[in-house]
């Protein structure tokens, strides 16, 4: 982040209360920074030539394969973090995409995650997207999806309890 001083604490990741993130200036004052609640960085990736659209831009369905992931990997994390049983997951739903910027080839683009709620046999997720260009942080997409846990017998797939058996 651009012209932050100092270091930076936060809350242990078990704790379920808001992170909050303080800057320790040199002269020792403190400041509280407006950061996202509890994010988690599931993927960081390089865009390459071979992700582009004929306008020479990273093409959306790229992006959207990789918020897939990058969800699947936080709701894998949220819910070990809870001490849920490790059990599948699949992708039932993908809501609420937006594209705020056109991302690049050279591109690092980190794919932030941030519990949004969790049901009976799903958990759904909000994932941002930035990246960091000439120390400046773009948001450039962002998007709600969410996953339901399930028993897989054969080709058949069942939703079970997210939070295991009650």
């Amino acid at each position: 982040m651009k012209g932050r001083l100092g270091f930076y604490h936060a809350r242990p990741p078990t704790s379920r209360m808001n992170t909050e993130v303080l800057q320790i200036h040199a002269f020792g004052a403190i400041t509280v920074l407006d950061e996202p609640a509890d994010r988690y960085l599931a993927l960081k990736v390089m865009m390459m030539p071979r992700d582009t659209n004929p306008y020479g831009t990273i093409f959306g369905g790229v992006l959207l394969s990789y918020i897939d992931q990058a969800g699947a990997i936080g709701a894998r994390h949220e819910m070990a973090r809870n001490t849920f049983p490790a059990q599948d997951i699949v992708t039932v739903a993908m809501k609420s995409v937006e594209f705020h910027q056109s991302v690049f080839v050279g591109d690092c683009v980190s794919f932030w995650t941030e519990l949004r709620g969790i049901g009976k046999t799903s958990i759904t997720m909000h994932i941002t997207v930035e990246a960091d260009r000439d120390g400046e942080l773009m948001k450039l997409t962002e998007a709600d999806v969410t996953y339901v846990s399930v028993k897989t017998d054969g080709q058949t797939r069942k939703p079970v309890p997210i939070r295991g058996k009650k």
